[in-house]
């Protein structure tokens, strides 16, 4: 049997007003304003191929998939 393991959410790394993605930390995939609030946001890093459900509100990110 295959043992399923649950990744805990990453925290989110605001900077200079820029979402970086949680995977890389290098690429800039959004745009953020204090008065942002987002649940169950889909972004997409150009740069790594990974996509991201971010949730503005709590300041917290799940893996969507891996390509």
């Amino acid at each position: 049997k295959a043992l399923q393991t649950t990744k805990k959410p990453d925290k989110l790394v605001i900077k200079d007003g820029w979402l970086m993605c949680p995977s890389c930390g290098k690429q800039r995939v959004l745009r953020i304003y204090p008065e942002t609030r987002a649940k169950c946001l889909q972004v997409y890093c150009k740069r790594c191929g990974h996509e991201h459900i971010v949730n503005i509100d709590e300041c917290l990110c799940q893996s969507a998939c891996a390509t």
